[in-house]
């Protein structure tokens, strides 16, 4: 839902009897984690939660096109710190967020120590919504409430480090004293001569803008924007919202006010902000974790790829790769495929005149007997007209920067997944306007030819990654190719990586694999999660096809080649073991069918554990 629709919706609940409306608001705080606040301190302005508290950024609405989070800006992980007042030293009317002199030096030290460089807000913003690129180690610096400590102590270090920072002023108490002096007019129009200075709005009074109504929300977002311009005569973009609090009306208002960008208090790097008008912040007795987090989030998010789509003869090969033998398919013309049900890689290939395929993504329920078609993840079919979100909001935190791969008619790219921002279709159009499939993989297995480490994978992977399987893998050569592949012997996910490096695969995300492993060719089975010919894969509700004709000569070496079942013995098992699933499901007394043997002593798949990955 864009801002348009929400807005919509508000205007019309509005005119609804109070009773009615009450509940609407009840059921929307269930479904949409509205950016919550930190307790307010009766002797100061805006008051953070301490230590462990956090807060929960949930679902907010998105922006539109012109001014949404882009999936290009997920190549790069960004914190923004908040500060408050700087002062010369604790004393008996200090509070727990306020930052000494000293603490603020060494502070800066430290960002300079591990190679952080300060950025403007306007890169921030460009980065964001264009995907300009920053920095490797951006951050951004921010100063809440107007403080005179921030000219009197700060802004001699952050000039002397040629630092750029921003400065959230509410315009009601500049040249006030509230317990502790605020920076005047004319201070404020000292600072805003520097190019290293930004000044923001924060309202003029410092209300909880969730508890006031519309229109006194609007004065305050759009009379602190427009005092800031008269005296300071310089265009102001951006807001924060005090304390945080904040709502998805606020968001709108916010941008209604002509805001470009807005800050909340949520922990997270601002590219996995919900929003442009929700954008996450850090406070700085949080700047170690900060940084750690963005440095984990990059590692394990590994960045963005972006590459052509290649088509061809679709060809067959197997390679022996230090004793243990790859399965791969290249070529032609790869299309995703949903069923309404569940169905064998075969049955995929034979209904959508495909010459070959291979098991999809992980699903919801991984039971040999179910029969559903939830997959873990969003995705996208050449015959579905929009992205089909993940519904799931509790699994987004265990599922957030794996890889999100995706194509169209000229162009592949895989992207962290970053929800609830990739569950609607704006985000995929504005950076893919032409993209056909999308869907969410495992693991990111190999990134520019070099394979993942098992410690960069188990940052964003599920616990038995490292299990030995059949693996199954999709991804792309180096000059654009669409490769499917799969082992044909147990392998732990880094291994696999490491196969696939060492044949020229240069990208590959991880498929649902162990049981649900199927790579056909032609008619043939050539790789299965099972070790005989009379065991097909399990039913799975997702596949990759490959459309185009066979090469003549990879016909011939999969001809020769050992098959992993009997296609025949494929399709007859499978349609029976659907209906005899069937019946079982009419019976809840009666436990699902068991899953035969894998071929290894490991547990059942890694697509067991997708449902809650």
């Amino acid at each position: 839902m864009d801002f348009a629709k929400l807005k919509a919706a508000a205007r019309a609940s509005a005119k609804q009897p109070t009773v009615k409306l009450l509940r609407i608001l009840l059921l929307a705080t269930l479904s949409i984690f509205l950016c919550s606040c930190h307790p307010k301190d009766s002797r100061d302005d805006e008051t953070p939660a301490p230590g462990g508290t956090e807060v929960s950024a949930g679902s907010p609405p998105t922006s539109t096109a012109t001014d949404q989070i882009g999936l290009a800006s997920l190549a790069q992980r960004t914190p923004v710190i908040m500060y408050h007042d700087i002062t010369e030293r604790r004393d008996r009317h200090s509070v727990w967020f306020d930052c000494t002199a000293s603490e603020f030096r060494d502070q800066m030290d430290l960002i300079r120590q591990r190679g952080y460089q300060p950025v403007s807000m306007d890169d921030l913003y460009h980065h964001l919504t264009e995907g300009k690129a920053l920095p490797p180690k951006a951050i951004v610096l921010t100063f809440d409430d107007n403080y005179q400590g921030f000219y009197d102590i700060a802004w001699p270090i952050l000039k002397a480090d040629n630092y750029p920072a921003t400065v959230f002023v509410h315009t009601g108490f500049v040249g006030k004293t509230t317990g502790r002096a605020h920076m005047s007019w004319t201070t404020l129009k000292e600072l805003v001569k520097s190019p290293l200075i930004t000044i923001a709005s924060h309202t003029v009074n410092h209300p909880d803008l969730t508890q006031i109504d519309s229109g006194l929300v609007d004065h305050e977002l759009t009379e602190s924007k427009a005092e800031l311009e008269r005296q300071l005569g310089k265009r102001v973009d951006y807001f924060a919202y005090p304390d945080g609090k904040n709502s998805p009306n606020n968001q709108i208002a916010a941008q209604s006010a002509g805001y470009l960008m807005s800050f909340s208090i949520e922990n997270g790097p601002a590219e996995e902000s919900p929003n442009i008008q929700c954008v996450n912040r850090y406070i700085q007795t949080r700047l170690n974790r900060a940084l750690d987090q963005c440095e984990q989030a990059i590692d394990g998010a590994v960045g963005v790829y972006e590459g052509p789509v290649k088509d061809g003869p679709v060809a067959y090969k197997e390679e022996s790769v230090d004793g243990k033998t790859l399965a791969l398919v290249t070529g032609g013309r790869p299309v995703t495929v949903v069923s309404n049900t569940r169905e064998g890689v075969l049955d995929f290939i034979r209904r959508t005149d495909a010459v070959a395929g291979i098991n999809g993504t992980f699903f919801d329920m991984a039971a040999i007997s179910a029969t559903d078609n939830k997959l873990v993840g969003p995705c996208k079919t050449a015959e579905s007209t929009s992205v089909i979100p993940d519904p799931e909001s509790f699994r987004w935190p265990k599922i957030r920067n794996r890889p999100v791969i995706m194509w169209g008619l000229t162009k592949a790219a895989i992207v962290p997944y970053s929800p609830p921002l990739m569950n609607e279709d704006e985000p995929y159009k504005q950076f893919m306007p032409d993209v056909t499939d999308v869907f969410l993989g495992g693991a990111w297995l190999v990134h520019n030819g070099v394979p993942r480490t098992l410690e960069q994978m188990r940052l964003r992977s599920s616990s038995d990654i490292e299990d030995p399987r059949r693996r199954a893998a999709f991804g792309f050569m180096t000059d654009g190719t669409a490769v499917a592949a799969a082992s044909k012997d147990s392998v732990g996910s880094s291994e696999f990586a490491s196969m696939l490096a060492k044949v020229g695969v240069q990208e590959a995300v991880l498929l649902d694999s162990g049981f649900s492993t199927s790579l056909v060719y032609g008619e043939k089975v050539m790789a299965s999660g099972h070790s005989t010919q009379t065991e097909p894969s399990r039913p799975v509700p997702h596949a990759i096809v490959f459309q185009g004709t066979l090469d003549p000569d990879s016909q011939a070496v999969a001809n020769a080649a050992i098959p992993a079942t009997d296609p025949v013995v494929v399709a007859k098992t499978t349609h029976r073991r659907r209906r005899h699933r069937r019946r079982k499901s009419d019976d809840s007394a009666t436990a699902p069918t068991s899953a035969p043997a894998p071929d290894s002593a490991a547990t059942p798949d890694a697509s067991a554990t997708a449902g809650s990955p």
